[in-house]
């Protein structure tokens, strides 16, 4: 059978579960995707029936979660050929559905319908009239509806932006065991926003939100572990967590697993860090990437540093727009470690990586704003970027800051006040809506 026939047999296979009725148990969109491997044999054997049984658990559903289910395979051309037109006429037909459904006080549906709202799925795509969905669901009592506002208040979509009723939303869903809720206000805590700084609160949100089966959240509690973030530092438990997200994919906790290996005074665990480490970058990974440079530039143990390497890496990530690859191009021209001491060429990356979040490269312009080194000495801004990278209480920064405060005039410090005020600064967290609801899509009529 050659690949149109393949096609053809998949896109008949699609249309005949169109119309069964059932409960949906798992995330569309990933079942879709491991839906498609199976028919492609990638990553898995080749295995059409295994294909077969995923589709027809995930279409036996309502019309409305039938339609997406193939408006998605469409688009995306997951199994058959891609028509972006038909696609979105499947998603036309899914929001037809989800609007009857929601105008008889569904709740899924209504949230569901205002993620087409928000992806332009089907319908114009209008913020506003998603957001106006997710309430009316949220008032019914969906959880992923009060996630779903909680980040249309955290980005400003369709909404006034406001971090503090955003914080609400959050709240509201982790109250009802909403892991990604918890994961986000963990995120907020450690920021300050919309609420007070809190580190330990945050590492309690972040072992709520691991607790519940957030991979993310065992990534984050492996980092405050690491570091003594709102928790005693333990690098026996940091490791367990990594370890645990790692097992689960996590790229990030893979990357830094790695890292503690390659630390290690152990040959054997050395090499075995460095072996993870390794392929991980080979297939760019950008965290394993951002290890390795550091690895390369400072050195371990079993490995002396390679400036040449390390700068090769730390390009790579620039193009990436990584800002911790900005940040470390920098300290290379500030150190004169592999390149010429070059105190502007440190600023300049230094700044790129500031104004993208990093609170490494913030704290490292404020210092040479501090001392005039590659820019022209400004207690105001030095003040401004060791502020932005929102220190802990007791370091370093935070006591530069202090020093460089307790030294400028009073209209300096007005000044300085005014232009934190003026200019909030990048924000480091992004997040995205939840997508459509998995195990609970039901109609009006189905049984509970």
């Amino acid at each position: 059978m050659n690949d149109d026939e393949c096609s053809a047999v998949m896109d008949r296979a699609l249309k005949m579960v169109y119309y069964d009725e059932a409960n949906v148990e798992k995330d569309i969109f990933a079942q879709l995707t491991l839906a498609q491997k199976h028919y492609l044999g990638d990553g898995v054997p080749r295995d059409e029936a295994a294909t077969r049984r995923i589709l027809d658990q995930i279409h036996r559903q309502s019309r409305a979660f039938a339609a997406v289910c193939y408006g998605y395979m469409r688009s995306k051309g997951l199994g058959v050929s891609e028509d972006l037109g038909e696609g979105q006429q499947w998603y036309r037909e899914a929001a037809y559905w989800f609007n009857e459904e929601a105008s008889s006080g569904v709740p899924v549906s209504a949230n569901n319908l205002g993620y087409l709202y928000a992806k332009g799925l089907g319908v114009q795509e209008n913020a506003e009239t998603a957001a106006q969905w997710f309430e009316e669901a949220a008032e019914f009592g969906s959880v992923a509806a009060l996630y779903n506002l909680g980040v249309c208040y955290l980005n400003g979509w369709g909404v006034a932006q406001n971090d503090e009723t955003a914080v609400t939303y959050f709240e509201r869903a982790s109250e009802k065991n909403d892991a990604s809720a918890a994961s986000v206000l963990a995120y907020l805590y450690l920021e300050g926003r919309g609420v007070r700084r809190d580190p330990s609160k945050s590492f309690e949100y972040n072992m709520r939100a691991a607790r519940a089966g957030s991979v993310e959240a065992a990534s984050a509690l492996g980092y405050a572990l690491g570091v003594g973030l709102g928790a005693e530092r333990n690098i026996a438990e940091s490791i367990s967590w990594f370890e645990l997200a790692a097992s689960e994919g996590d790229a990030y906790a893979q990357a830094n697993l790695a890292m503690y290996f390659c630390h290690s005074s152990d040959l054997k665990l050395f090499n075995r860090g460095w072996t993870m480490l390794s392929q991980a970058v080979e297939q760019g990974d950008a965290s394993a990437k951002y290890q390795m440079t550091q690895i390369q530039i400072f050195g371990v143990p079993h490995r002396e540093p390679d400036y040449a390497s390390a700068l090769d890496l730390a390009m790579d990530l620039a193009e990436l727009g990584h800002p911790g690859g900005y940040h470390l191009i920098g300290v290379m021209y500030e150190h004169g470690l592999g390149v010429p001491v070059d105190m502007v060429r440190a600023a300049t990356w230094y700044e790129r990586a500031a104004r993208k979040g990093s609170a490494n490269g913030q704290a490292a312009l404020g210092r040479l704003y501090a001392i005039g080194s590659g820019v022209d000495q400004d207690n105001v801004l030095a003040y401004y970027w060791l502020k932005m990278s929102a220190p802990a209480e007791g370091s370093q920064a935070q006591r530069e800051m202090g020093a460089i405060h307790a030294r400028m005039s009073e209209q300096e410090r007005k000044a300085a006040e005014k232009y934190v005020s003026d200019n909030p600064g990048p924000r480091r967290g992004s997040f995205g809506l939840k997508p459509l609801e998995k195990d609970i899509f039901k109609s009006k009529n189905s049984p509970s």
